[in-house]
């Protein structure tokens, strides 16, 4: 989801998703409307962040989202940081504040009982992070890891192009990676047929599309089929 539309994103979320992945990285949406996104969806949220900062980590997980998906993670160090700034102690040592996740403080208790929350997600888009995955598999608190095939297919040398071997490679080391930690591997994907692609290299979950994508071939669709007839 990267128009910020909390109706699309209530839309959407009645069609049969399990879960939807709201982009601050390269959507619309802003941290400020993030939150009304997540009140609006009926299935869990995934939020991309605008970047790997402490501010944008910190400040995505006090919206209350399911998971926080941090880009260009590229190595264990950085993953590290960013578990410490998501979790509360003891798992992490994110500070304590009365945001939204804990009802403005009124559900701070039970908030603090749930230290693995958020799920984080790092993203791996880089040769960078890919030559460090097992480092980030391994970080404690780190819950999966998602696959950017674009970023992750320009810093290889080739844009787009999905089926180089230093591509394939790539995703063999993140999935026997994740796998050895026994944590999940999720991956963009424009098309179904893309997605059969990625789930037969080992990835467990996608982020189909995207709500423009989505809406811009509808109506390519339903115009094209008025004006054959």
């Amino acid at each position: 989801m990267g128009i910020d539309s909390p109706a699309l994103t209530e839309m959407m979320s009645v069609l049969g998703f399990d879960f939807l992945l709201v982009d601050l990285e390269h959507g619309a949406v802003t941290e400020t409307t993030l939150v009304q996104h997540v009140m609006a969806a009926r299935v869990p949220v995934l939020a991309r962040l605008a970047d790997s900062s402490e501010v944008a980590v910190k400040r995505g997980a006090d919206t209350g989202v399911d998971a926080i998906v941090v880009p260009h993670v590229q190595s264990g160090a950085a993953a590290a940081d960013i578990v410490r700034w998501a979790k509360y102690p003891p798992v992490g040592g994110r500070s304590l504040g009365l945001s939204r996740n804990t009802l403005l403080g009124y559900g701070l208790a039970d908030a603090m009982k749930d230290a693995a929350k958020p799920v984080v997600i790092a993203q791996i888009e880089d040769a960078a992070g890919v030559a460090d995955v097992a480092s980030i598999c391994r970080t404690p608190g780190i819950d999966s890891v998602f696959i950017g095939p674009y970023d992750l297919s320009a810093s290889l040398g080739e844009a787009g192009n999905f089926e180089t071997g230093a591509f394939l490679t790539a995703v063999e080391r993140v999935v026997t990676a994740a796998g050895a930690q026994g944590i999940t591997v999720g991956v963009f994907a424009p098309t179904p047929q893309a997605w059969r692609r990625f789930r037969d290299l080992g990835c467990q979950y996608v982020v189909l599309s995207s709500d423009s994508l989505l809406l811009a071939d509808g109506a390519r669709r339903a115009l094209d089929q008025v004006r054959a007839e």
